[in-house]
């Protein structure tokens, strides 16, 4: 909390899951970057899951020869970080890479507050909790990019997406691309993992 001259923090490929409520004291933090890196044993160790058809100790026991730490690495809603209340007062944040929303409501909303966020990815996105995330989406009208890992494709629920958006990656089970799609007209990078989409 005494780093009030800190911009870009970057925890990923580390234990930690909740980042502590000191953080909403640096008001010149810019860009959070959190989860685990998008290399090495994490993805290995999905595309066993994925497309071999493993089970999570075969695949630990294929690629991490008994090492806890990318054991853990193998469940895609883990890794996340979870923003403690009050993040909304972070109002120089132009990246937020790495949430986990699914324990709450409140971060979703905090997140939904920051109207100045460029690059946002998110994970945890459920049934319980899409119809306010969609609503966050529609707040933050500087979007440009957009990752988010969601349990079963939901989404369908945004109605004003970011105009200004330009990347979008979805990973989960997604059947069918949400509408909204078709208004990006900036879009440039559209990215689907493990989905089950025939439209593209």
């Amino acid at each position: 909390g005494n780093l009030r001259q800190l911009e870009t923090l970057d925890i990923r490929g580390t234990s930690i899951v909740m980042l502590p409520q000191t953080i909403i004291k640096l008001q010149k933090l810019q860009h959070l970057h959190a989860g685990f890196p998008t290399k090495g044993n994490y993805l290995c160790t999905r595309h066993l899951l994925h497309t071999y058809g493993f089970n999570q100790l075969d695949a630990c026991t294929s690629l991490c020869c008994g090492a806890a730490t990318p054991c853990i690495m193998m469940d895609k809603d883990y890794g996340g970080v979870v923003l403690p209340g009050g993040a909304r007062k972070l109002k120089s944040q132009h990246t937020i890479r790495g949430v986990h929303v699914a324990y709450g409501d409140a971060v979703i909303q905090e997140i939904g507050r920051l109207s100045g966020l460029r690059k946002l990815g998110v994970m945890g996105i459920n049934e319980k909790n899409d119809v306010k995330f969609c609503s966050a989406i529609s707040n933050l009208s500087r979007l440009e990019s957009l990752s988010v890992q969601s349990d079963k494709g939901c989404l369908d629920d945004i109605t004003s997406p970011p105009k200004n958006l330009r990347s979008l990656k979805l990973e989960g089970r997604l059947g069918v691309l949400p509408e909204w799609i078709k208004k990006l007209q900036n879009l440039v990078k559209l990215k689907l993992s493990f989905t089950t989409s025939s439209q593209v």
